[in-house]
């Protein structure tokens, strides 16, 4: 054989070498299990990871999520993919073996696949003996007579429900209908319909030294002892516009044994003299992980009480003491525009103290907060009149009565409206004068808050006028608001009647003057009356 001949013959060997090897190459991929092709009548799971290990568990995971979640979309196509926990996947499918996707010098990759068929038969016996176990659970906790006993069973069912990726799977009983979610679920609404919450502190005026303490009982009067509840802080907001928004204070704890819990008054200096609502609610949401099903445990069940800090309740409603004896009561010799009713009488009086000021917004506010009171007066929403220092106006005179009442029960000591001399008396401030500064018109402005004034069209902030304060201190006793008294001016048997004095910001300096006076019904609210009280003193 020549040597052209044998390098003829080499060249077809190779020739045939390389065409097996390249034909080999591709019979051995169309070899390969069909995975990618993912066929009909199976679940897959696709896994990566830097070691083969994780490969694996990825694997699983995606498997096992994938077959979970085909089921739940059968039901509802708009469902979001199921998550479970490593446990729960272990516990699934811990023989199954995978196909090894990866290629040499690539991370480890591979493929798990199960007949559906093998699939439901596995998680029936699964789902079996995890409803078996997750039912016996439930109905132990019911059975617990602690409410937090109860709700931590049912929120250990939803916890594991969670973990298993069985949400809105898993059957009460076999073949039921009704979710062991749901049942977990409704124990716990159960349980927080059930539960009384009993405050230590009722309602009212409290100081920096009060302490404030839930109790929490079913209605059976069990202690609800570990129980997760959140004490909430609010300042109100009544009226709207008379007070900077103030942050709530929240504070989430757990009852003792008891079913006892306590919280400090806020610190911040904005809680205070003012009215402040406490609400104590469940907190079941927030004391468990994190998970959509668990936050539809919203708070069921709340109580509040409401409260007023005034740490010196003398300083929260300032007045000054008016000393007992007679007084030269009606006009003045130099009043030229008196009226025969307002004749010059001598009166006398106990002694007593009276307000500085007329009651204001907020004050009266905080009266209405703490008392629950449905109806707020007319111009109570009107920032024209609801301003905090704004004295309150369109009170009624049971109304301001039932508001000495209140203060009354709070404080330990008498308040209630002024006679119409115990008025008189304290605006003269000692002295035989027209106006409570002097005789001097108000004309210039500068004095009280009166028609024509020139600064304010309405009602304006207790005060406001300094140079119209009398000898002791007192404020706006002429002009801004008229005042109930408890008197009936020359009407006897007139029971809807009342007295008012001092004039208001609809009157003119006329109407101002310390003796005069009009009687109006005592029924009715209006937009220039308002009221001070006084203070019963021992003599």
């Amino acid at each position: 054989m020549s040597t052209s001949m044998k390098r003829d013959r080499l060249a077809i060997l190779l020739v045939s070498v390389f065409f097996v090897l390249t034909n080999w190459s591709a019979f051995a991929k169309k070899a390969e299990p069909a995975l990618v092709q993912q066929e009909e009548g199976y679940y897959y799971g696709y896994g990566k990871g830097a070691t083969a290990a994780e490969a694996e568990r990825a694997g699983k995971r995606d498997l096992v999520e994938s077959a979970l979640t085909a089921a739940v979309r059968s039901v509802n196509p708009k469902a979001s993919r199921i998550q479970v926990s490593d446990a729960s996947v272990k516990a699934r499918i811990n023989d199954i073996k995978p196909y090894v996707q990866s290629k040499k010098n690539e991370p480890p990759a591979v493929t798990y696949r199960m007949k559906i068929v093998d699939w439901d038969k596995k998680e029936k016996v699964y789902a079996d003996a995890l409803r078996a176990d997750l039912s016996a659970r439930l109905a132990a906790g019911k059975n617990k007579k602690n409410p937090a006993d109860k709700v931590s069973a049912a929120l250990a069912v939803l916890a594991r429900l969670v973990e298993e990726g069985e949400t809105d799977l898993l059957s009460a009983v076999p073949d039921g209908t009704e979710l062991l979610s749901r049942r977990a679920e409704a124990l716990c609404t159960d349980v927080e319909k059930s539960l009384v919450f009993t405050f230590s502190t009722q309602d009212g005026i409290v100081n920096a030294k009060t302490k404030f303490s839930v109790k929490v009982a079913d209605d059976s009067g069990n202690a609800a002892g570990g129980f997760p509840i959140e004490f909430i802080w609010e300042a109100a907001d009544l009226p709207s516009v008379m007070t900077e928004e103030v942050a709530d204070v929240r504070t989430l704890v757990k009852t003792d044994v008891l079913g006892n819990a306590s919280v400090d008054f806020p610190a911040d200096a904005n809680f205070r003299s003012r009215a402040v609502t406490l609400t104590v609610k469940t907190a079941l949401a927030k004391s468990v992980p994190s998970s959509a099903v668990l936050k539809k445990l919203d708070v069921q069940t709340s109580a509040d009480a409401h409260y007023v800090r005034f740490d010196d309740i003398n300083a929260a409603f300032p007045s000054v003491v008016v000393p007992a004896g007679e007084f030269n009561a009606g006009a003045v010799p130099q009043d030229t525009r008196a009226q025969k009713k307002e004749a010059a009488h001598t009166a006398s009086t106990s002694s007593y103290a009276i307000g500085l000021t007329p009651v204001t917004n907020a004050q009266y506010a905080a009266f209405l907060h703490t008392t629950r009171a449905e109806n707020a007066p007319d111009y109570f929403d009107n920032p024209d009149y609801n301003q905090g220092k704004q004295p309150v106006v369109a009170v009624s005179y049971a109304e301001a009565e039932a508001y000495a009442a209140w203060l009354s029960e709070q404080t330990g000591s008498t308040y209630r409206l002024p006679t119409e001399e115990e008025w008189e008396k304290a605006a003269r401030a000692g002295a035989d004068i027209i106006y409570p500064w002097g005789d001097e018109s108000p004309t210039d402005g500068k004095r009280a808050n009166y028609k024509g004034n020139g600064r304010f069209t309405k009602t304006s902030p207790v005060g406001s006028f300094e140079n119209g304060n009398n000898a002791w201190g007192l404020v706006d006793m002429s002009g801004n608001v008229a005042e109930w008294t408890s008197s009936n001016h020359g009407i006897e048997g007139e029971t809807n009647l009342r007295t008012v004095k001092g004039g208001s910001w609809m009157d003119g300096p006329t109407e101002l003057r310390i003796s005069n006076f009009r009687n109006i019904n005592s029924q009715n609210g209006y937009a220039d009356v308002g009221f001070r009280l006084v203070k019963e003193v021992s003599e």
